[in-house]
């Protein structure tokens, strides 16, 4: 369970990919596993909803899986999930309404962050529903540019400028890391670039952080890039940007 122990919020993931190869013994080890770490940190409410989530889905738990969509200490991407799968049971168990909520919610969530894919697993969901005269796009927006960016998009865009490393920017945002690896992936795709050192150039051309802060985040990222160890100790002690 080290991938549990590094990454919550995998439990979900780990339990349908177990329950999708018919595999019900391995997806209770993750339950298991991560109503344990629950259990060990009981002020951590983050860790409650991902082990909600994944015994939800092991059981088709209705309330369960509520409980983890509901959960604002979860971070987006796993609310979103959360929301989806619960939206699938309760199609399942014949609460259409409630289902098509369910699914809204998620569809919203997932347009928020630009996951194109998961919009339209979420959409084709509705549809089989009969929902289909609805508003699916989210407010206009920009296709590319720093314009086009989504509210976390941009703060992570920032942070990871300034040499923060992706854990160090879940973190401070209270995401997982593998949420900050997509909404990364989603900046390079709108700003056109294909790396970090590319965004702090870009961050400079538009005022959003001085020439010294890139500077020192190439430093960082030069770091990490010749020791990998040091990406938990690199980046700037604060979260100050320096203007």
């Amino acid at each position: 369970m080290a991938t549990l122990a590094l990454e919550p919020a995998a439990g979900s993931w780990m339990v349908r990919f177990a329950l999708a190869a018919d595999d019900r013994q391995a997806a209770e080890v993750v339950v298991a596993g991560a109503e344990a770490l629950s259990r060990a940190s009981p002020g951590l409410p983050a860790l409650a909803a991902f082990a909600a989530h994944a015994r939800g889905l092991l059981d088709g738990d209705i309330n369960a899986l509520a409980q983890a969509a509901a959960a604002q200490a979860a971070d987006v991407w796993a609310r979103a999930s959360a929301a989806e799968d619960l939206g699938v049971a309760l199609w399942s168990a014949g609460r259409r309404e409630e289902a098509a909520a369910g699914l809204e919610r998620a569809l919203a969530i997932y347009q928020e962050m630009g996951a194109a894919r998961d919009a339209g697993r979420a959409r084709q969901r509705l549809r089989a529903l009969g929902v289909r005269h609805r508003h699916w796009s989210a407010a206009e927006r920009p296709v590319s540019g720093w314009d086009s960016l989504t509210e976390t998009q941009h703060a992570v865009a920032l942070l990871v400028a300034d040499g923060w490393t992706n854990r160090q920017v879940a973190e401070q945002m209270f995401l997982s890391v593998h949420t900050v690896s997509f909404h990364l992936r989603q900046v390079y795709r709108k700003l056109n670039i294909g790396s970090r050192v590319e965004l702090a150039r870009l961050a400079v051309t538009e005022s959003l952080i001085t020439e010294d802060r890139a500077t020192q985040g190439r430093a960082t990222q030069d770091r990490v890039a010749q020791d990998p160890a040091a990406e938990g100790r690199a980046g700037p002690e604060t979260p100050d940007r320096g203007g």
